[in-house]
């Protein structure tokens, strides 16, 4: 029989981890917002089974009035698939996520998805400082030190607002959660 303490403690880093995951967005979403205020249709492109967790942040930290589409990727196979649905549904930008098997900040799905979408027109955004090797236009969370990175270079993306460097301090201003479509390859 476990010990009432012990399992507080466990429940406790538990909440910790999924709090500094959502912080992780909430810094991100800001810098975004502060940014292109009008932009308010995410995409993402993971294995959903496996990013519900973060996809929730996200969501959280988009607040109402926000929808994320999900582009349900399971294998790099389905690249082809998402960089088309993403074609066809026009987000303001995409999220790439921190953690993932396929697609996730570093991978290289992620670094062709990243280019792609550039050329047609959709910046990328991310929490970690690969994603702007990546080719995302800012990158900003705890693997930043909370630093907003920016691109030195766009590549494809036309025309986009890029926010200033520097470190971010911001409140979360959002409330709700933005509404989520998930869209599965075969």
């Amino acid at each position: 029989m476990r010990h009432p303490l012990h399992l507080l403690g466990t429940l406790t880093l538990s909440l910790v981890g999924l709090a500094a995951q959502a912080s992780d967005f909430d810094s991100l979403l800001g810098v975004a917002r502060g940014t292109w205020p009008e932009s308010r249709h995410l995409a993402v492109v993971c294995n959903y089974e496996e990013g519900k967790e973060q996809i929730q942040a996200l969501a959280e930290a988009a607040g109402s009035g926000s929808h994320i589409t999900v582009v349900d990727a399971r294998s790099p196979f389905h690249l082809p698939g998402a960089r088309m649905i993403l074609q066809d549904r026009r987000p303001d930008y995409l999220v790439l996520l921190p953690k993932g098997r396929a697609f996730r900040a570093g991978s290289p799905e992620s670094t062709k998805l990243v280019r792609d979408m550039a050329y047609r027109g959709i910046p990328s955004v991310g929490t970690t400082p690969v994603a702007i090797q990546q080719g995302a236009v800012f990158a900003v969370g705890p693997d930043t030190g909370n630093e907003v990175l920016v691109t030195d270079r766009l590549r494809g993306t036309v025309s986009v607002l890029l926010p200033a460097r520097g470190q971010f301090i911001g409140a979360r201003a959002q409330t709700g959660k933005a509404e989520v479509s998930v869209l599965t390859l075969p």
